[in-house]
């Protein structure tokens, strides 16, 4: 009796303790905040929004390609910006031309590498739109065109080009579709915005299927050397702002015509200039060097 009294003592004590120890012992610590960012990366994105810093870029690069720099007060009026055809058109595909103030558009057959999905090569009759500036002063343009069963383009072959921006008499080349008996080939419509040099390079640079433009004639755009692609273009952004605020491709052109992408990204809610603004550009609402309260309204 002795011994299990001692026994039944012995539990009672330790569930006490135990008790005890469960109400008595500190919850362990939060985990610590994470660090903040260096303080050179918080300066650097910072100074990335003040104009000294926009005006030392753009001389750098003006130096890289070899054009004249422009002052940030030159670059911040409005661009020329117009719609040249917005009116559908029925384009003849063996030979036609439209000509509208800057442009010169013609379409004919050649023959011209095409892929199957395998990835075979073979010859084949294309449709080729070719498209001249006959401005005296280099342009983004968008080229809108349809075809008549876009499924038989599937392994249409692809001419190198600048999707996005010619030169003074320069000229473009692009496939349009393999060529079939019954091809219809509609010009839908185009747009026209007049570039400094500078901004010629800038806007080149994008991936052209990321702002806005149809991969179909897209296929085979190259940058102009010595430029390189974009490293980023927040085509997300892009998208949602063209679907909650209707954004359109000359927005898009107008903010990348003004910004070298490798610093600056377009924000959601821009719009083309129509009166001159502050660069960089920021979204209203935007931090310095932190993010973007709203979406901007438009200019």
């Amino acid at each position: 009796m002795l011994a299990i009294g001692a026994g039944v003592c012995g539990i009672v004590v330790f569930v006490a303790v135990v008790t005890s120890m469960r109400f008595t012992q500190k919850r362990p610590a939060p985990p610590p905040p994470p660090p903040p960012p260096a303080p050179e990366q918080s300066v650097g994105r910072i100074l990335r929004y003040k104009e000294q810093y926009y005006k030392a870029s753009a001389e750098e690069d003006a130096k890289r390609w070899n054009v004249a720099p422009v002052e940030p007060a030159e670059m911040a009026q409005p661009i020329p910006y117009a719609a040249e055809l917005t009116e559908p058109r029925l384009l003849k595909v063996q030979h036609d031309t439209v000509d509208t103030p800057h442009l010169r558009i013609g379409s004919r057959v050649i023959k011209e590498w095409a892929s199957t999905q395998s990835g075979q090569r073979f010859r084949y009759e294309h449709i080729v739109l070719s498209i001249t500036n006959k401005s005296d002063h280099p342009i983004a343009y968008l080229v809108d065109t349809a075809i008549r069963h876009p499924e038989q383009c599937r392994s249409q072959g692809a001419i190198a080009h600048n999707a996005l921006a010619l030169k003074p008499g320069e000229t473009a080349e692009r496939t349009e579709c393999l060529w079939h008996k019954d091809a219809q080939l509609t010009l839908k419509r185009v747009e026209v915005m007049e570039l400094r040099n500078l901004s010629y390079y800038y806007v080149s640079r994008l991936n052209p299927v990321q702002v806005q433009l149809d991969t179909r004639t897209a296929a085979g755009h190259a940058v102009p050397a010595p430029s390189k692609e974009c490293r980023f273009v927040p085509w997300r952004d892009i998208q949602a702002s063209a679907e909650q605020s209707g954004t359109g491709w000359a927005d898009v052109i107008d903010f990348y015509a003004r910004h070298n992408c490798d610093e600056y990204s377009f924000w959601r809610g821009y719009r083309r200039w129509t009166a001159p603004g502050p660069l960089p550009s920021l979204a209203p609402g935007t931090v310095p060097g932190g993010g973007v309260d709203h979406p901007a309204a438009s200019k």
